[in-house]
């Protein structure tokens, strides 16, 4: 999708999306080309009321995969239906698509992808029903669940 960065093709995932999670065989199974664990700004939660995370604007490190997918504009329309993501501006977003920095810590390079942020100002409850998650791995907060 051509952006004012560039043609960008990845998408950082930070929840079920991730190889292994739910959703990642439902929407993204034999559509990656390449996967690779990176970081980006921002602060990671887990919406109790609702099973899954979600990502706000932040200065701590939220730790994801950067993946690259085949057909990327298909599967991207089919991921904001997932993510309630209805087009920019729109008050009915839960997430909002946007393209953010990210950093390959294993290669030290940056690099550009989409990632759904959560809209909190669309959740009046949100800081009543998030939990924390201070290390920024939303894989590591759901291991230490069980």
């Amino acid at each position: 999708m051509l952006t004012e960065y560039g043609h960008i093709t990845k998408l950082f995932v930070y929840g079920s999306l991730m190889e292994g999670m739910y959703n990642y065989k439902k929407y993204l199974e034999g559509k990656v080309i390449s996967k690779k664990n990176v970081k980006t700004k921002g602060k990671l939660y887990h919406l109790k009321n609702k099973g899954y995370p979600a990502m706000i604007d932040g200065d701590d490190y939220v730790y994801g995969e950067l993946i690259e997918i085949n057909d990327f504009d298909n599967v991207l329309k089919e991921l904001d239906l997932l993510e309630q993501y209805f087009g920019e501006g729109n008050i009915n977003n839960e997430y909002i698509r946007k393209v953010i920095v990210v950093e390959n810590f294993e290669e030290n390079k940056i690099d550009y992808a989409f990632a759904y942020i959560y809209n909190v100002d669309n959740d009046i409850d949100f800081f009543k029903n998030a939990i924390y998650i201070k290390y920024g791995s939303w894989k590591n907060f759901l291991k230490e669940l069980k």
